[in-house]
């Protein structure tokens, strides 16, 4: 049997590549200010490419950001994922070398993981070039999580959550559940993905992709953009991160998790299942609906995602539900598929911390049938003691987490 203690859990370090730029400043500044880092770009494909609305890491330099061995050896998804935990690490102003290895882990999402080498070999066969077929075998979509355990030289638990599109979210509650348990002082923990063919024509075959813009809780909104990038937190036991004096401000208080077990991609339009993993979360936290001063959304801008949202957190939070701030950030990013809710993570941690609240990129008239608050516009001043972050993916699963400020 599992022994839990009553050790918290703490956000001491975040560190992010994304469409809006390379570096937390640079996510955090653009989101404040209502940008959208989505922009038309061509994913490769047999016999050429297609033009598609997508969040692309612009300005990741990896001869810049990278050693040039790690240039050499490693895939993209990873160089994001590691240059993304540096910044983290030095916002924690943690040197690994200085603490117990064993002790510290990696739980890393994503969902393309190592599926563009497979991209790769299917290209070479197409145009009848030649290809080390062996190279995919080292790219699996745990890869990701192994390789970055590696590059940091870190030896306690290593997990690739994968719960489609709210895995990223699971990922911090994750680590908050081995920090209990005892089984780790300190959790490497986020997101990571790339651009890719497969998954792009994939969202496409589903009619889910938007015509022009990512319009969250919009009344024009008609689907999503994929977005790439990497979100990494620091995410410590609040004895370990006391112990070497650290910035303690920003607890991750609870975690819930639930599955909808309706259909393989739409939710269920009841919102019953987000709303379980709400309540989850919040008991874990043992604390009320009224404790919550702001809600991240999944938000992904497809018409049956966000109605399902509206009527979930209504369903939570009663006559509450209008009062409570709402931000969505895949108007600025895209859906970033198992790095969102990382994301939306340091996006929650940001908001406790500075007290502003960014405004939804691209909600501009607001669907008349959502009472909800919508931050839109520009952005909200407040002193946010709490915000519960949901996530919901293919499948029906959700997660979902609140994070408190200490």
């Amino acid at each position: 049997m599992a022994v839990f203690s009553s050790n918290k859990a703490v956000v001491t370090g975040c560190g992010a590549l994304s469409p809006l730029g390379c570096g937390v400043p640079a996510f955090w500044s653009g989101l404040l200010a209502g940008r959208s880092g989505l922009a038309p770009m061509l994913v490769a494909d047999d016999g050429g490419s297609v033009r598609v609305l997508a969040g692309e890491v612009k300005d990741f330099a990896p001869e810049r950001d990278l050693a040039a061995d790690e240039v050499q050896r490693l895939d993209r998804i990873t160089q994001y994922a590691l240059v993304a935990a540096r910044e983290a690490l030095n916002d924690a102003a943690l040197d690994l070398t200085s603490v117990d290895r064993t002790r510290v882990g990696v739980i890393l999402a994503t969902t393309v993981g190592g599926m563009l080498i497979g991209e790769s070999y299917q290209h070479a066969k197409h145009d009848g070039r030649s290809f080390d077929a062996r190279q995919l075998l080292h790219h699996p979509y745990y890869a990701v999580a192994m390789r970055l355990a590696r590059e940091l030289g870190v030896r306690g638990p290593v997990v690739s959550p994968s719960i489609a599109c709210a895995s990223g979210t699971q990922a911090v509650g994750l680590a908050l559940e081995f920090i209990r348990r005892g089984q780790g002082d300190v959790f490497i923990v986020g997101g990571a993905e790339t651009i890719c063919a497969f998954v792009t024509h994939g969202f496409n075959c589903l009619r889910a992709t938007a015509t022009d813009m990512v319009r969250p809780f919009d009344a024009r909104r008609d689907g999503l953009a994929l977005g790439e990038g990497a979100a990494v937190l620091v995410v410590e036991s609040l004895a370990h991160a006391q112990a070497r004096g650290a910035r303690v401000d920003i607890e991750v208080a609870g975690t819930g998790l639930s599955s909808d077990a309706t259909h393989m991609t739409a939710p269920a339009r009841d919102g019953s299942g987000a709303a379980r993993a709400m309540r989850a979360a919040l008991a874990d936290a043992a604390i009320e609906p009224s404790a919550i001063d702001c809600i991240s959304a999944h938000g992904t801008g497809t018409v049956y995602n966000d109605a399902m949202e509206i009527v979930a957190i209504t369903a939570v939070f009663g006559d509450n539900a209008a009062r409570i701030p709402v931000n969505g950030i895949k108007g600025a990013i895209g859906h970033t598929l198992g790095a969102a809710g990382s994301f939306e993570a340091i996006m929650s941690a940001q908001i406790l911390r500075t007290g502003l609240i960014p405004p939804t990129a691209n909600c501009e008239q607001l669907d008349p049938g959502c009472p909800l608050d919508i931050v839109r516009g520009a952005p909200r001043r407040l002193a946010a003691r709490t915000v519960l972050s949901t996530s919901s993916a293919f499948a029906g699963n959700n997660a979902s987490i609140v994070l408190r400020r200490i």
